[in-house]
């Protein structure tokens, strides 16, 4: 076998290749409209979507906690169930840095319950720069696909960075 693709000019052959799929037409799922979704369901075991919560309520200056970030957390639980509830509408936190932010952040982990940021909140938490706050809520409202997208889209800001901007 090797003997065979030895020397081989892959660009030829992918050259070939291309040129032959694009004598026979366009490339489409072959199982049908709407089939990928099923098989891949199928093949990977993605769970059902949940019932969706009851909207979140909140009593007093805590909640039913010791402190006021209680409630805060409270509000990212019934996010994840909502995500858990809607798996397709995009759900996302993103986290300012600062000591009032990581104090909150701090109490979401303790919670044991997902933070339900991404890669950008990722690198907001590793730059530590406003700048990346601003930019990404300039892109939910301006940019697509976030502007054009319905979903849930928190910013939290911590007061020192909200008196600057």
């Amino acid at each position: 076998q090797e003997q065979n693709v030895f020397g081989l000019d892959s660009e030829a052959v992918f050259d070939a290749v291309a040129h032959a799929v694009r004598e026979r037409g366009a490339i489409f799922w072959g199982h049908g409209p709407g089939t990928k979704a099923n098989l891949m369901q199928k093949a990977f075991g993605y769970p059902s979507a949940e019932k969706m919560p009851a909207p979140v309520t909140f009593t007093g200056d805590v909640g039913s906690g010791e402190n006021s970030f209680d409630n805060m957390v409270q509000y990212i639980k019934y996010l994840n169930q909502v995500k858990m509830a809607k798996p397709s509408l995009p759900v996302t936190n993103w986290f300012d840095t600062g000591l009032l932010v990581s104090v909150l952040q701090g109490a979401i982990a303790e919670s044991g319950v997902s933070m339900l940021t991404d890669g950008d909140g990722l690198a907001m938490l590793r730059d530590a720069s406003i700048g990346h706050i601003m930019s990404k809520l300039n892109q939910i409202i301006a940019v697509e696909p976030y502007s054009t997208t319905k979903g849930v889209y928190n910013f939290f800001i911590g007061d020192g960075a909200c008196r600057l901007n």
